[in-house]
């Protein structure tokens, strides 16, 4: 067996088991080594030098762990080291004694480079409505049958998708230590099961639509109402829509670019007269970098508009309808309208057609009439009226 080769994922995987207790070293990755034992376990692990004196720390074994997690993983520890970080004190911090916030604290430190910031705020929103009661708990002691309450009491008061979203964020915490041998125990948060969830499609038509036009004409001014009818006017992402800054409207192009969209680093958003009316109206009353500013927000801008939009759905006396439906309702009105899904996925700032298709959901009355619409144009009559 050589001793030295550049590893992969393959090659390591059909490494045979040795008589004894075996390392191997990569050639790419100065430092990283594979350990294999006779039974034939593998670990990986980077050797160096902290405080003068040289240490093996393991990273982790290949059956979680590629060999590009390994390199990365072995390049953080040999930067930790330059600085003075011995790699096994710092596990020896985590044990079972530890406290959540203790755990989560750590994990956001330690993702802070690699995740996109909007994705650390949900993270943080979560921890802060949700978790943040088994703060003080040891993580060790935190059962599956607590989380088992926690998720279904979340499943009734605020929805599938965050019951299901706060305990993946909690699996994935336990289990970004216990990949890298840090945490020891078990991941409670692999003992609930999460909701099925079925994609929603709920969109205005017809009179419900006329409704709630009046209603939003009936409301007064304020920033929760022009954000509102921003979601309606771009079918733009709530999140997006809330934290949209005056740097990234060009209003004399029409044109609006969000920074670091869900599925790629920017997007470029067609802005339709109505839109524009609304940023003219708002530009005087300029506070801050944001479009929908908030005098008392840590973040600068709106966080929600309940109160308003709670208004607006009961004078337009309309029930079973989110926010995000409104995304809904551009979409099927645009396609409606004539769009193809082409037009949708970028009007929706979609990466793949996959993720349009939620969207093209047209009712039964609606698609009939577009129907026979075609059809009598493809053979010429006119005014015909759909059966």
């Amino acid at each position: 067996m050589d001793k030295k080769f550049k590893f992969t994922n393959a090659n390591i995987k059909n490494l045979p088991a040795p008589t004894k207790r075996t390392f191997v070293y990569d050639t790419i990755e100065v430092g990283l080594s594979l350990q294999i034992t006779p039974n034939g376990a593998k670990s990986f692990y980077y050797r160096g030098v902290v405080l003068g004196k040289q240490i093996r720390v393991k990273l982790g074994e290949p059956s979680y762990m590629s060999v590009d997690d390994a390199r990365q993983a072995a390049r953080k520890a040999k930067i930790n080291m330059k600085e003075g970080i011995n790699p096994i004190e710092e596990r020896k911090k985590i044990t079972g004694e530890s406290s959540l916030e203790q755990l989560y604290t750590r994990f956001m430190d330690e993702k802070e480079q690699h995740i996109r910031p909007i994705t650390m705020e949900y993270y943080k929103d979560l921890w802060k409505r949700y978790l943040s009661t088994l703060a003080n708990k040891k993580i060790s002691q935190i059962t599956p049958d607590e989380l088992k309450i926690l998720h279904k009491r979340l499943t009734l008061n605020n929805g599938k998708r965050c019951a299901n979203q706060t305990i993946v964020l909690l699996r994935t915490i336990y289990n970004h230590f216990i990949k890298q041998n840090i945490y020891q125990g078990f991941n409670p948060g692999n003992a609930v099961q999460l909701n099925k969830q079925i994609a929603r499609t709920r969109h205005l038509s017809g009179n419900e639509l006329e409704s709630f036009r009046d209603a939003i004409n009936e409301t007064e001014d304020s920033i929760p109402k022009f954000a509102i009818m921003m979601l309606w006017f771009t079918g733009a992402r709530r999140r997006n829509v809330f934290s949209m800054k005056w740097e990234d409207i060009k209003l004399e192009e029409k044109l609006w670019t969000i920074p670091e969209t869900k599925t790629q680093n920017d997007a470029n958003v067609v802005l339709v007269n109505a839109a524009i009316d609304i940023l003219n109206q708002l530009k005087d009353m300029r506070y801050n970098e944001y479009v929908f500013f908030s005098t008392t927000s840590k973040s600068g801008h709106i966080g929600g508009v309940r109160k308003t939009w709670e208004g607006i759905l009961k004078r337009a006396k309309i029930t079973n309808f989110h926010l995000h439906d409104l995304r809904h309702t551009f979409a099927t009105s645009l396609l409606a309208n004539g769009a193809d899904a082409f037009m949708v996925k970028k009007a929706l700032t979609h990466k793949s057609l996959q993720s349009t298709q939620i969207y093209v959901n047209l009712e039964v009355d609606d698609l009939r009439e577009k129907l026979n619409e075609t059809v009598n144009k493809m053979i010429g009559k006119k005014d015909e009226q759909a059966l």
